[in-house]
């Protein structure tokens, strides 16, 4: 046997393996040989100034010295406060959303309240108001599409048409918690609603929860293939949550902004979480 032979074979293989480690090795988990600063072109950051952009920090604050928003899973409570459903279903308290919504706003309580939505379809808008207490709406049925609700709203449609739409019946009128939503809206002096009131869904509420949902701005392809803003969630407040929830809508679908109801805010940075999220 020659040994000599042997030994180099084994160092052929041994470094065979060493290169085949190497090159499997995902381009993700190679070490950066790249400093800090680096250069004007490609600047890196430091240690330091990495530590920021990691998953515990996602949710910082603008306050100094506070600490970053760990968002926890969303509970729900044996008993709700209010369900929507049909009427006549026993343990129903309205049979619209917007009703529960206003219901829940005129407790004005800092604690939080929970809104269970029986399966169905709920045709029209919802507006939640900013109040001293958070919101969480969630669906009962199997999957979030079992309960669907929205409507058509062109951000190109007219202020008249839109307000024939979203207001039948004196749904949003003075003294009730979204008024003021809906009157900034309707109070445009625009040819259009545009963007930011086109959303099926709006709300200004701190904290809201959404769970098992779908929410839809149905427009579609109804229209043509121009410019039709068409928000089928618009969420202003801060430390928003927002899981196993289906988001449909043409253009604009997701509409996260650090708004107040009339222009967007300077001062603020709103964190909203989406888990399992479908958005279309």
């Amino acid at each position: 046997m020659n040994t000599l032979s042997v030994s180099r074979l084994a160092l052929a293989l041994a470094f065979g393996v060493t290169l085949s480690a190497c090159s499997s090795t995902p381009p993700d988990q190679i070490p950066s040989d790249q400093t800090a600063p680096g250069t004007a072109s490609r600047p890196i950051l430091s240690a330091n100034e990495a530590k920021n952009f990691v998953a515990a920090h996602y949710f910082a604050s603008l306050t100094p010295n506070t600490a970053p928003w760990s968002p926890s899973p969303i509970t729900l409570p044996a008993q709700p406060d209010f369900v929507v459903g049909p009427a006549g279903t026993p343990g129903v308290t309205h049979t619209s959303i917007q009703a529960a919504v206003d219901a829940a706003m005129v407790k004005r309580t800092n604690k939080r309240q929970y809104i269970a939505i029986m399966p169905g379809a709920y045709q029209g808008t919802v507006y939640i108001p900013a109040a001293p207490g958070s919101l969480t709406l969630y669906g009962t049925g199997e999957k979030p599409i079992d309960v669907k609700i929205g409507m058509a709203i062109d951000g190109e449609m007219s202020i008249a048409d839109w307000r024939r739409a979203v207001n039948p019946g004196g749904k949003y009128m003075p003294g009730k918690p979204a008024w003021y939503m809906f009157d900034n809206c309707q109070s445009k002096r625009a040819a259009t609603i545009g963007v930011m009131c086109s959303a099926a869904f709006w709300s200004q509420n701190n904290g809201l929860q959404l769970q098992n949902l779908t929410i839809e701005n149905t427009l579609g392809d109804s229209v043509d293939a121009g410019n039709h803003p068409a928000v089928a969630l618009r969420t202003d407040g801060d430390k928003v949550q927002i899981n196993k929830v289906n988001i449909l809508g043409r253009q604009n679908t997701f509409f996260v902004t650090n708004s107040g109801v009339q222009e967007p805010s300077a001062n603020r940075s709103p964190a909203a979480y989406a888990g399992d999220e479908q958005l279309y």
